[in-house]
């Protein structure tokens, strides 16, 4: 019986798998050729082949692969940030600015995650003054008093990422109003000169003035008489 090359192997393989151990030969036909063979008596000129004794082979636990469609857990958001910090005013600051302008910076590291949909959130006393991307606010006509600040970083979700240590300020704003009142207060002798003064000397000396009666353009006046005529001598 001839058989094959690939028949060879296929034998060789089904032995190991088995492990049974058999005797092979090789030997060449007319036409030169070689073949494998397990019957010496298959040519004349056969000769037995010897294959070392195979190990026997233990089955291993398969290692799990994650499918192509299962998905990483993302990575959480929140460590995403490290610190975020209002750099100015400092706190409990007093600011002193009569239109009541006040301008808040802060920073945070690493930098905003725009294209996730994260922005800067600024409060005062609680309320929402600013949201975006800039680490600059500037806000106008605020009242006089003490206020608290606010800053965090908040998800496309509402979610808040991180938050600023809050910072309390005081603004100081003076009207007109109270300069004259302070000025008077503190005895000041030009005050009495202050174009915004309603009781200059001069507006007093105009009342005064108007407070003169005058007669009404109809009525008559009595008349003085005329002087006698001259004497003249006998």
């Amino acid at each position: 019986m001839r058989v094959s090359p690939v028949l060879f192997i296929l034998t060789l393989t089904s032995l190991c798998v088995s492990n049974v151990q058999a005797e092979i030969y090789t030997c060449e036909d007319a036409n030169g050729n070689t073949i494998y063979t397990d019957s010496p008596s298959a040519c004349s000129n056969a000769e037995e082949i010897e294959v070392d004794a195979l190990p026997t082979l233990i089955p291993t636990k398969p290692i799990a692969v994650p499918s192509s469609n299962s998905s990483l857990k993302p990575q959480d958001d929140k460590s995403l940030y490290s610190e975020l910090v209002i750099t100015s005013p400092s706190n409990d600051s007093t600011i002193r600015d009569n239109q009541g302008n006040l301008t808040i910076n802060f920073r945070a590291a690493p930098a905003l995650k725009a294209r996730k949909g994260h922005k800067y959130v600024v409060t005062v006393d609680g309320a929402e003054v600013y949201n975006g991307s800039s680490t600059i606010t500037a806000l106008k006509n605020v009242d006089r008093g003490t206020h608290t600040i606010g800053v965090k970083i908040v998800a496309s979700d509402g979610s808040t990422k991180i938050a600023a240590t809050p910072i309390n300020i005081t603004l100081q704003r003076f009207s007109a109003l109270q300069n004259q009142e302070n000025r008077f207060n503190d005895g000041d002798p030009d005050a009495d000169n202050d174009p915004d003064n309603n009781d200059s000397s001069d507006d007093k000396d105009q009342d005064l003035n108007n407070n003169t009666f005058s007669f009404p353009t109809n009525t008559k006046l009595p008349t003085r008489p005329p002087p006698p005529p001259p004497s003249t001598s006998p």
